[in-house]
């Protein structure tokens, strides 16, 4: 039974293996070629990779390590404070105030058109504006940064800080930027800073600046940028994902720029100040001792803080009026034909050639006849017998049209020169102007003509093709009233490390003399007083009680004579210019001042008054009013009562 059992399996799994094999598919042939194919390509992709590994781990290791550092690690570069400016008793003209910069990293910035637009809308900046500092700043490194605005205000920044995360690449950096408390003071003295240009940058004007860097671009901030500027500094960060700060790796600290006193005093120059204040002109006071500058004013001036914020459309457009020119510095650069001032150095030629003396005379009737033209005096109705003294005084042209005739334009202008004008005064400022003192030779290489004598006579009274500066006439009448010294002009006292240690202190400079002996010098001086003091002298309105000044008046006309009307119907343009220099205190100067009005009319109502309130600023400093102490001053209040009571009883009886 059992046998059959299993024979029954047996032929059942036969049956089913049978069925089976009608379904089996036909054994394949294997493809040897193409599994050798394979095997090559995946053998190659093996060695490429390989060799990609080793070029990156062995021959360009380092350079992506820098890359990689550059991602991680952020060379952020640190401004030092600048140097203040001072005047001589120390006060701040211009110093440091904390300021914050939003600036763009342009390796860690993406959709830039888009980001423009979001920084635009947020902070109310015209998107143009943006673009254009980001394209002055493509010459930096990729991970520098460009700054986009400068000087941002607390809500501006408020704005960018909470939204940091959504604008990548922008950064916001503290710096130390530029403070002028006093404003317009001295502006023209001081200067500005401004942004570094792409010309610059190339002649490497600014050694170690980089774009984006606020540089000295006018006046002393210019003159002594790389002083007060300082040593930059450096810091290495590392910085997370998003550009945030994990620690600091390495530091260096920067050097604070040195600080530089000026010689000019705060209150003599804010006097000047006001008192050219809504006029056009220039004003120069000098320590006639040593040369040293105490005020230096042009006007109209100009904000120096505007150009560290950059300045709006308008606002450029209003420093580059034709007119007012507020970006000029008249007090150096400002040529005019300097009048009736030059009446001294025409007089000072006339001794010192022994063509009059002290007492030499000639009659002024109002008009002096050369050839077929007549020159006039300033005055219709004539001086009369007129001396030295008396010309001065009352500033008379004919006589002067008599000595230079005698003197002739070569001895003219050889005193001219020898006085320091026709040349620059070697004041430490760009761009000074070295005026002009004419010769024959100049006018045949200028128009091709020969020398008229005519010219001479209105060369002898200030008018005609000379040409001075302010300062200039400052620097003449600071060397009459010392004696004769001509010193070199001077507004740097002293300059301060950031140690404390004084590096540069001022020291006066003498450039020659006058062409004059004490003698003939002592002359004019006398008629110089006289021109203030006498009661028919034309600089009456600088009269100071207590104080005795000397100066000189001085009308330079702007059109020819014939062509004049009486100035208050003539078109502002046309008008005189008005100057008066001086010193005091006569006996011992300690101040001598130039003063000059564009178009102001007479030297003796326009210029003199100015000149006056600068004199008398300094004589309020020099010589303050007694205080009274607090016993004293109550002692004589009830003094004043006392007496007060005894008038009430008297009006009583």
């Amino acid at each position: 039974m059992k046998f059959k059992l299993k024979k029954k399996k047996i032929s059942a799994a036969r049956d089913a293996s049978m069925r089976l094999k009608k379904f089996d598919v036909p054994e394949m042939k294997v493809n040897y070629a193409r599994i050798k194919a394979a095997g090559f390509v995946v053998f190659l992709c093996f060695v490429t990779l390989i060799a990609r590994l080793w070029y990156l781990q062995v021959l360009e290791w380092q350079n992506l390590r820098s890359r990689s550092e550059t991602n991680r690690f952020r060379q952020v570069r640190l401004v030092p404070p600048r140097g203040k400016i001072l005047d001589r008793n120390g006060r701040v003209l211009a110093g440091m105030r904390p300021t914050f910069n939003l600036c763009l990293i342009r390796g860690e910035a993406k959709d830039l058109e888009s980001l423009f637009k979001k920084l635009s809308q947020l902070l109310d900046i015209p998107e143009t504006s943006l673009k254009i500092r980001f394209i002055k700043g493509k010459s930096l490194p990729k991970y520098m940064p460009v700054v986009l605005k400068r000087d941002i205000n607390w809500e501006q920044l408020s704005k960018v800080e909470v939204r940091l995360h959504k604008l990548p690449g922008v950064y916001i950096e503290a710096a130390p930027g530029r403070k002028y408390p006093e404003g317009k003071l001295a502006a023209h003295l001081i200067g500005h800073l401004g942004q570094i240009t792409e010309q610059d940058l190339v002649k490497d004007r600014y050694p170690g600046a980089v774009a984006g860097d606020l540089v000295g671009k006018y006046g002393v901030e210019a003159k002594y940028d790389k002083i007060l500027r300082g040593v930059y500094g450096s810091r290495k960060i590392e910085v997370d994902a998003i550009g945030g700060l994990n620690r600091v790796v390495d530091q260096k600290p920067p050097k604070p720029g040195a600080d530089i006193y000026l010689s000019i005093d705060m209150d003599i120059q804010r006097a000047a100040e006001e008192a050219l204040e809504g006029k056009v002109g220039a004003a120069v006071a000098i320590d006639p001792r040593t040369g040293q500058l105490l005020a230096l004013v042009s006007s109209p001036a100009f904000e120096p803080e505007a150009f560290v914020r950059g300045l709006e459309p308008d606002e450029w457009k209003a420093l580059q009026d034709p007119v007012l020119r507020p970006l000029f510095n008249r007090a150096v650069q400002g040529r005019y034909a300097p009048g009736s001032t030059f009446k001294i150095v025409t007089a000072m030629a006339a001794l010192g050639e022994h063509v009059i003396g002290a007492h030499t005379t000639f009659k002024c009737t109002s008009t002096f006849k050369l050839g077929r033209r007549v020159f006039r005096c300033w005055d219709w109705r004539g001086h009369g017998t007129t001396d030295l003294y008396k010309a001065l005084v009352e500033s008379c042209d004919v006589y002067f049209y008599n000595v230079g005739l005698k003197l002739g334009i070569r001895k003219l202008a050889d005193y001219s020169f020898k006085c320091g004008l026709g040349k620059k005064t070697g004041v430490d400022l760009a761009h000074e102007s070295a005026g002009l003192i004419p010769t024959p030779e100049w006018k045949v290489k200028r128009f091709h003509q020969k020398w008229q004598g005519g010219e001479t006579l209105t060369i002898a009274i200030g008018q005609g093709y000379t040409l001075v500066t302010p300062i200039q006439m400052a620097r003449l009448i600071s060397s009459v009233a010392n004696g004769g010294t001509i010193y070199r002009p001077q507004f740097i006292d002293q300059i301060v490390d950031c140690s404390g240690r004084v590096s540069k202190s001022f020291q006066k400079e003498a450039q020659g003399r006058l062409p004059a002996t004490s003698y003939q010098l002592a002359l004019i001086k006398k008629a110089l007083l006289g021109v203030v003091q006498d009661k028919k002298g034309t600089g009456g309105r600088c009269r100071i009680k207590g104080l005795e000044v000397a100066g000189k008046t001085g009308t330079a006309q702007v059109i020819k004579q014939a062509k004049r009307r009486m100035d208050e119907k003539m078109a502002w343009k046309y008008r005189d210019h008005a100057w008066f220099i001086a010193y005091a205190p006569a006996k011992n100067p300690q101040i001598a001042v130039a003063v000059l009005v564009e178009h102001g009319g007479h030297g003796g109502s326009a210029a003199a008054p100015i000149a006056r309130q600068i004199i008398l600023r300094w004589h309020q400093i020099e010589n303050p009013r007694p205080t009274l102490s607090p016993a004293r001053s109550a002692s004589l209040g009830d003094g004043l009562d006392h007496v007060a009571k005894r008038l009430e009883r008297h009006k009583g009886v």
